[in-house]
Order: structure tokens, then C-alpha cells, then sequence
């Protein structure tokens, strides 16, 4: 098994799945205590549109996941800064 880490790019993808696994941890831990989970798959959900459409016109699949993330995440921004509704929450009491 340590015989695999002679090759650079096996160092190379080990010290980017764990600078990958801190950002993934502090960044989770920031949506959750947020309340922004169901925002955060909204966006995932639309970046699937996204690669379907460029698909479909013949463009990178990547292009079409990043506009249409940035397309749903501006979107959202605005429908909650001119909403200042909060989702009912429960009491403690």
C-alpha cells in the first residue's frame, strides 16, 4: 500500500482529499448551524438543470453547472432579501 505514494500525483490527490475534507468540514458546519441546508441542495438541484441544458446545446456540462448554480443562488439571495419571513421554528417551551 505505501508503495503507491513513490508517484506524484498519488501525493498530489492525497493532499487534496484532505485540504478538500477540512474546506467540506467548516463549510457544512457553517450551512447547518445557518439554517441554509435546503438553500445549498436547491442549487445543487438546479446545477443538474444546468449540465441537462448544456448537454443539450452542446457546451461543457461544467459551464452549464456553474451558471446555473450562480443563476439559483443570485435568485435566492434576492427572494431572501426582500423576504424577511423566517420558517417557523419550534419552541423550547
Amino acid at each position: 500500500m505505501i508503495e503507491l505514494f513513490q508517484y506524484e500525483f498519488m501525493r498530489n490527490a492525497l493532499l487534496a482529499c484532505v485540504l478538500i475534507s477540512i474546506n467540506c468540514g467548516i463549510i457544512g458546519t457553517l450551512v447547518v448551524v445557518n439554517r441554509l441546508v435546503f438553500l445549498s441542495g436547491g442549487i445543487a438541484h438546479a446545477s443538474y438543470g444546468g449540465i441537462g441544458a448544456a448537454l443539450y446545446w452542446g457546451l461543457p456540462p461544467h459551464l452549464g453547472a456553474a451558471g446555473c448554480a450562480l443563476a439559483a443562488s443570485m435568485a435566492m439571495g434576492a427572494v431572501s432579501l426582500h423576504a424577511k419571513h423566517r420558517t417557523a421554528t419550534r419552541s423550547s417551551a
